[in-house]
């Protein structure tokens, strides 16, 4: 787990590192003392955990958190502070867990151990347990009439490519629409169009060598590979290479939904126990 001490003390810094030093869980521990420099630094190594000091100079509340949220969507943050009040407002901007800096240390561990074990919960997830196991594909010497067909039927705009069991492209809505358009950019006569449609396959206007996803990794490496490759789903396919699924961005939605409901449930216990 990398941790990330967010706090203007050198001197609180140095004492939560000793405390966190001793933890096997913990791999990687780095400092920042402003909220500039944590936004940066949250933004290009994301780490796992935050200890943020509910004062840091330049932090204004709920604001930054949401920022740091958009930085880094899993990043678990816990507020510290000896200030009365502090509680409800950290909490209120959405921080997993408050700790005052005048209570013992073990209670910090022991809210440290209930997060990683709510996000170990959580990253166990595997593309198979949200795919849609249902999938519409089509042939690649399929007209793109009856493709466009197909996606009108079932009401989707990407269809995987299946040859003889094993994914040989991805054909999308678009796709079909720049074969309705002329070289020049133009927009053909309906029965130019309906003669394109009717002569070209799949095949000669597909995507070969789609990026796919497998059954068995993680829902955040499927959200990873969507943003990296600008996509909305992915074909999961299993050790064979056959088609066993598909990954949308709603599934991953569904994710992020449970992984709030953890962190509201998380800061709900917290609460409750002091």
């Amino acid at each position: 787990m990398h941790v990330l001490l967010a706090d203007d003390q050198a001197q609180v810094r140095s004492a939560l590192r000793l405390l966190l030093e001793q933890e096997p869980n913990v791999d990687t521990i780095s400092e920042v003392a402003d909220t500039e420099t944590l936004l940066a630094f949250v933004k290009e190594h994301h780490p796992d955990l935050l200890l943020l000091d509910w004062e840091l100079a330049g932090l204004a509340d709920a604001e930054v958190v949401a920022e740091l949220r958009r930085a880094s969507p899993n990043l678990a943050i816990v507020a510290l502070s000896g200030r009365l009040g502090a509680r409800q407002t950290s909490l209120e901007a959405g921080v997993e867990a408050f700790v005052s800096k005048g209570r013992p240390p073990e209670e910090l561990l022991s809210i440290l151990h209930k997060i990683k074990r709510n996000r170990e919960s959580v990253h166990r997830e595997r593309v198979e347990d949200w795919m849609t196991r249902e999938v519409v594909q089509i042939a690649p010497d399929a007209t793109l009439m009856e493709t466009y067909r197909l996606m009108s039927e079932k009401n989707t705009r990407r269809l995987p490519v299946v040859n003889k069991g094993q994914l040989v492209g991805i054909i999308c809505l678009n796709d079909i629409l720049k074969a309705s358009t002329s070289d020049r950019g133009t927009v053909m006569s309906d029965v130019a169009v309906a003669m394109a449609l009717a002569s070209l396959t799949v095949g000669q206007v597909m995507t070969a060598n789609p990026v796919t996803i497998s059954n068995q990794q993680t829902i955040g490496e499927a959200a990873s590979l969507m943003i990296n490759h600008q996509i909305s789903s992915l074909p999961v396919v299993d050790s064979s290479g056959s088609v066993v699924g598909v990954i949308t961005e709603s599934d991953i939605f569904k994710t992020m939904v449970r992984l709030w409901n953890v962190r509201v449930n998380l800061a709900t216990q917290v609460a409750q126990e002091d």
